[in-house]
């Protein structure tokens, strides 16, 4: 009876209160032990609810572009997950942002905070198919990875928008590869949201639709990965983007290398990170706006529970406007450890550096970050 009534307590708790799916190092959602296996010693698991959270938090010590320092506490992550497979055939997945905006954007009626809420049907072991809102397949070894565990993501990636509501088919021909093939929305906003008196003079597209394929292989017994994905963006009438990510993986015992290229060829400025890119706020907005991204990334596990780290990158933003063009250089090196082989809870201490080249002003801006925390996937339920 005492352990009915936690239980029920414990549900409770979950339903009313996000994380993306493990790809790095430490536990993977499969060996972790969930809160109510402890409390309760309960033997038998039902796969049909699971809860996660995740939480990442900081002390920091940051140098602005002025070069004033400064210190603070800040929280990075608070999601919450809840997924499960309700037969050997049907599955769902949600996953919600519990520190972001939870207003109802104007063309897909879903919150921002809402990254994720989608269901799946399995025909078989090669075949499924999903529909909701969902994360865009686009490819790319930083893109796939877990928000939690990004210390700075690469100036593409951090104004992409890539949840979106849509459906997609995977096709599995054996376990080391897969096909996967998406259309979405373009936006969650409606383009006048986003674009504002710009569409005085150009005109929302009649079918504002996403298009993507992606291939996720193992190659070599897992030694090579390949995260690889491209499309085409319906952004307005008579404008089409491009997109492109290449992640390539080598995949040791104790060391993982990853490259990225990331590619986005605009006919009307998306991504509105450009010196001059201004959506929403100009009647001409930047078009043929051109991005590029080289992203290098190395983990070595010396010894059992830690794992040292190092990421490089380096982006182009451009157009045709006369000096509209932006050069970025960042990197970040540091150290986790994580105590316990069952649970991902990871301490962590990480330098961070950004150098950004404007050439419309000439200006240079350097920042630098100091930051010692911790992150937990904490599985709840």
């Amino acid at each position: 009876m005492k352990h009915s009534l936690l239980l029920g307590m414990l549900l409770a708790v979950a339903t009313s209160s996000n994380a993306q799916d493990n790809h790095g190092y430490g536990a993977g959602d499969g060996d972790f032990k969930s809160l109510s296996e402890e409390i309760a010693k309960l033997k038998k698991h039902n796969d049909m609810f699971n809860v996660y959270f995740n939480y990442a938090a900081s002390g920091q010590v940051a140098q602005d572009a002025n070069k004033d320092w400064g210190t603070k506490f800040a929280n990075k992550q608070l999601r919450i997950e809840i997924k499960g497979n309700l037969t050997d055939k049907l599955y769902y997945r949600f996953r919600h942002r519990l520190n972001k905006a939870n207003g109802a954007q104007s063309e897909d009626n879903f919150a921002k905070a809402t990254d994720i809420m989608m269901v799946g049907y399995k025909f078989n072991d090669k075949l499924k198919v999903e529909a909701g809102k969902m994360c865009q397949i686009w490819g790319g070894f930083e893109f796939d990875e877990n928000p939690m565990v990004i210390y700075q993501y690469s100036d593409m990636v951090d104004n992409m928008d890539n949840f979106m509501l849509g459906a997609m088919i995977t096709y599995a021909p054996n376990e080391n590869h897969e096909f996967n093939f998406q259309i979405t929305d373009v936006r969650n906003d409606k383009f006048a949201d986003i674009y504002g008196t710009a569409t005085n003079t150009i005109n929302a597209s009649k079918a504002p639709l996403t298009y993507i394929f992606n291939w996720n292989g193992n190659l070599f017994d897992n030694l090579v990965q390949t995260r690889w994905g491209g499309g085409l963006q319906s952004e307005a009438d008579g404008y089409n983007n491009w997109l492109l990510m290449l992640g390539t993986k080598l995949n040791l015992s104790k060391f993982q290398v990853f490259f990225d290229y990331m590619m986005a060829n605009e006919a009307l400025d998306r991504l509105n990170y450009t010196p001059l890119s201004a959506n929403g706020k100009t009647a001409t907005p930047v078009k043929d706006a051109k991005y590029n991204s080289f992203v290098l990334k190395a983990e070595y596990q010396p010894v059992p529970h830690w794992n040292i780290f190092a990421q490089g990158m380096y982006e182009t933003a451009k157009s045709d406007l006369p000096n509209n063009e932006l050069k970025s250089i960042g990197y970040y090196a540091g150290v986790e450890y994580l105590p316990f082989e069952k649970q991902d809870l990871r301490f962590f201490l990480v330098y961070i550096g950004r150098s950004q080249d404007n050439k419309n002003t000439n200006i240079t801006k350097d920042t630098n970050r100091v930051s010692l925390g911790l992150m937990y996937r904490i599985k709840a339920f």
